[in-house]
Formats: structure tokens, C-alpha cells, sequence
């Protein structure tokens, strides 16, 4: 009895094998496997993102040579910054932050309060209209009918092609991040929120004071994902924003595909210049979006 509890008192007490079980073979074929598969899977995903940054610093010729090697001949970094400035990308860097910062402050207020009212205010037909949020979160908007109510919208008759509008009306209506902050502020006890009534608090203040201050990790997460999925996105604002000078991140190396004057070398850098924010925002933010994603998962 002493030994079993002396081994199971190790690291491996809480995990699915016990160190028990890894001396029997069976137990050590399956973590072999496990650990194959997983380094597979982590070469499928790192052996690209290499490639294209190797791939930056080569020449045009080292590219067109026929026999050619995973590593640069030189590794030269002046080539980021003329890159940078031939192709004019601040220009599409303020206007993918216009956009996704947009984004983000319509997501964060409108499915904030959305949750809020849901959670601690329920008013008539609270349930009525969560079983809504439920049910379109299994159901994707037909793309036909919601471009056609931005060239046309319903209210007004007004066209919004060309303007971020729509994008920011888009992230004003995810049905997941309702729910999101809806399961995140439900672990808040309404007893705060009853003694803020007795003082003589408003909803609305409520919100800002109380909510919003105990609410902080899901709310970067919400944001992080938001801003960090309008970043990089291509479609929407394709369709939606065609001038140029409105062109965002996504749209540029789109167009960059087609255009025979920038060599390989040249997209590959615009391409990794542009998920530089996103993978830094990601590193800087981490514990904070496990920590909104594990308090959006527990009811209180």
C-alpha cells in the first residue's frame, strides 16, 4: 500500500496514465502512438510557416534555380523594410485596424449588453429570446439576401457598399458571444447587482461598475478572437469595400496573387509582416484568453 501511494503521489496522479500503467506494453504503444501523432501533427502545421519565412529571405534567382534548399543563402533584413515601403502597407494596416477595432467595440457593447440583459435583467420574454440566440447559433445567414440588405438596407433604403458598416453590424450579432458573456456573467452573484439596485444604481450602471470590472477575462478574450478574425479576413471585406483606398490586410495579398510585378519572395513578406499583430497579440494575451474561455465554461 505504501508504494502505491508513494507512485501515485507523483505528477501522473491526476492524468489518464499512472506511471502504473506505462510499465505495461499495451500502455507504452499507445503514448508511442499519441506522440507520433502529435508530432506529426505539429510538423504539418510548423514545417509551412517555416518554409514561408525561409522563403522571405531568398532571391528571386535562389527561387527560380532549379535545385533549391530549405535555408536562404543569406539572411538579409533589409528586404522587410523595403518591402514595407515599396508597397505602401502602413496605408493597409490603418485601414485593417479601422476595421477590426470597429469591429470589436460593436461586438464587445452589443453582445456585452445582450448577455447582461439576459443574465441579471430577464426581462418579458428573456427565455423566448435566449432560445432564439440558441437556435441561430446552429443556423449561418444565406450570403445572397445579407449583401443585398446592405446594398439596400431595410431601414432608410440606404447603400453601405464602401463603408466598414457592415462589417461592424456583422460582429454586433454573434450569437456565440451573447452566449459567451451571458454563461460568464451568470457566475456573478446577483446579490451585487441587487445591492447596487437598493443604492440607487442604474442597468446601465450596473454595467459599467459591477459587470464590466468582473468580467475583464472574458471580455479580452471576446475581443482578442474578434479582432484577430477581422484582421485577417478576406471575403467580407472583398465584397463589401472594393475601393482601394479602403482596402484592407486580406484583400492586398489577395490582389498580390494575381499581379506578375511582385515576386515570390516579396508576397511571402507581405504575408508574414501581416500575421505578425495577430501571432503577437495571441503570445501577449494567452493566459488571459484561457482564462475567459474557462470562466465563459462555469456557471455559478
Amino acid at each position: 500500500m505504501k508504494i502505491k501511494k508513494k507512485i501515485y503521489s507523483s505528477g501522473f496522479q491526476n492524468g489518464a496514465l499512472t506511471p502504473l500503467d506505462m510499465k505495461q506494453i499495451k500502455y507504452k504503444i499507445l503514448y508511442a502512438i499519441i506522440c507520433l501523432f502529435m508530432l506529426t501533427m505539429i510538423a504539418i502545421v510548423v514545417i509551412p510557416a517555416l518554409w514561408m519565412v525561409m522563403t522571405c529571405f531568398k532571391e528571386p534567382a535562389e527561387l527560380a534555380s532549379v535545385k533549391q534548399s530549405f535555408f536562404p543563402k543569406q539572411f538579409r533584413f533589409e528586404k522587410f523594410a523595403e518591402t514595407w515601403s515599396r508597397m505602401k502597407l502602413h496605408k493597409y494596416f490603418i485601414n485593417t485596424l479601422i476595421m477590426s477595432i470597429g469591429a470589436v467595440v460593436a461586438d464587445v457593447i452589443v453582445n456585452g449588453l445582450a448577455g447582461y440583459v439576459l443574465s441579471k435583467l430577464k426581462p418579458r420574454g428573456a427565455k423566448a429570446y435566449f432560445a432564439v440566440v440558441t437556435v441561430l447559433l446552429l443556423v449561418n445567414a444565406p450570403m445572397i439576401p445579407l449583401y443585398m440588405s446592405f446594398v439596400k438596407f431595410p431601414i432608410g433604403h440606404f447603400n453601405m457598399l464602401g463603408t466598414y458598416w457592415p462589417i461592424w453590424m456583422m460582429a454586433a450579432a454573434n450569437m456565440f458571444n451573447i452566449l459567451l458573456f451571458k454563461t460568464s456573467f451568470d457566475s456573478i452573484s446577483i446579490s451585487l447587482v441587487e445591492a447596487a439596485k437598493v443604492d440607487g444604481a442604474s442597468a446601465i450602471r450596473i454595467f459599467m461598475s459591477i459587470i464590466i470590472p468582473m468580467s475583464v477575462p472574458v471580455i479580452t478574450t471576446v475581443a482578442i478572437f474578434t479582432f484577430n478574425g477581422n484582421f485577417g479576413s478576406f471575403f467580407w471585406p472583398y465584397l463589401i469595400v472594393p475601393a482601394e483606398k479602403k482596402r484592407t490586410i486580406g484583400v492586398m495579398l489577395y490582389m498580390m496573387k494575381s499581379n506578375a510585378v511582385y515576386t515570390l519572395d516579396t508576397k511571402m513578406i507581405a504575408a508574414f509582416i501581416c500575421i505578425i499583430p495577430q501571432l503577437l497579440i495571441f503570445i501577449i494575451f494567452q493566459k488571459k484568453i484561457i482564462g475567459g474561455i474557462n470562466l465563459g465554461g462555469v456557471k455559478g
